[in-house]
């Protein structure tokens, strides 16, 4: 009887426990995964880290800064050349995907690139990439050329 009674304790001490993490593939070797713990209930921040991957070259995690629970969103951004921009409200960061490096921006980036989406966590839901709307194709008219002009047989 006190065993079950234990189990259960420790298996309410779980329930509190969070392990979430959502990717944003650039290409199919090329990503980033955004993952988000908290170990214990009783934690008062989620830790947080960014993995850079570009298979088979190179695969890092990055720590960012602890979220109270208030940092709901993180933005990714093209810039180019395999340079990206993440922001959010605690800063922003920026990643290559071909050497899989990162670093802290300090200075505000003006024009971070082409918006690719956002990593999002609502309560009662999982972290999730939500993806921006594909731009849409320009409708041009197919180009054919013009067949010679046939000669009469008069």
């Amino acid at each position: 009887m006190k065993s079950k009674f234990l189990f259960l304790a420790l298996l309410s001490l779980l329930g509190g426990c969070t392990n979430e993490m959502a990717s944003y593939q650039a290409s199919p070797e090329q990503a980033f995964t955004l993952l988000r713990e908290k170990t214990y209930p009783w934690d008062e921040e989620y830790r947080r880290a960014i993995v850079v991957m570009s298979m088979p070259k190179c695969m890092l995690r990055y720590k960012m800064p602890p979220d109270k629970g208030d940092i709901i969103k993180v933005t990714v951004y093209n810039s180019g050349d395999g340079y990206y921009v993440l922001k959010d409200k605690a800063g922003q960061y920026l990643a290559n995907l071909a050497d899989c490096s990162m670093s802290v921006v300090e200075k505000e980036i003006i024009d971070p690139g082409e918006f690719k989406g956002f990593f999002e966590t609502l309560p009662g839901q999982p972290l999730r990439f939500i993806a921006a709307p594909a731009k849409p194709q320009p409708k041009t008219q197919p180009k054919i050329p013009a067949a010679p002009a046939r000669k009469s047989a008069n």
